[in-house]
């Protein structure tokens, strides 16, 4: 693995290289030995289709249980198996009949390696 760049703040022929964000997603760029533009592209897009289903998947539930049940997705955690930033946590919470919501749990899914490092409803540390 390369080490990643420090992020650039302005694009300018010398700053373009490896990708701080890819490596801090992927572990990887297409500047990286062994990889490419193309592959690098397949990697966003199938990380963005995964965050999208895994968010779309929590809205429904939402809707429909709407009057007990509210489901929240946030994205880009780190991962505690694989290290990368690509944890999508959903926090579960009840919500009783004042509107007052109660947490319940929650599960969290790495959208870079697949592990579920938190899948008995206990809501993982965001910190």
């Amino acid at each position: 693995m390369c080490n990643p760049p420090e992020p650039a703040t302005e694009h300018t022929p010398e700053l373009w290289g490896h990708s701080a964000s890819a490596h801090r997603v992927h572990g990887w760029c297409a500047d990286c030995p062994g990889h490419d533009l193309a592959e690098e592209t397949v990697a966003w897009r199938v990380r963005e289709n995964r965050r999208h289903d895994a968010e779309q998947a929590a809205l429904a539930a939402s809707a429909a249980n709407r009057n007990t049940v509210d489901l929240a997705a946030t994205h880009d955690h780190l991962c505690p198996v694989c290290g990368q930033e690509a944890l999508t946590v959903v926090r579960v919470a009840l919500v009783g009949d004042s509107g007052e919501q109660r947490p319940a749990g929650g599960w969290a899914h790495c959208t870079a390696c697949d592990a579920t490092p938190h899948p008995t409803l206990e809501e993982p540390d965001r910190g």
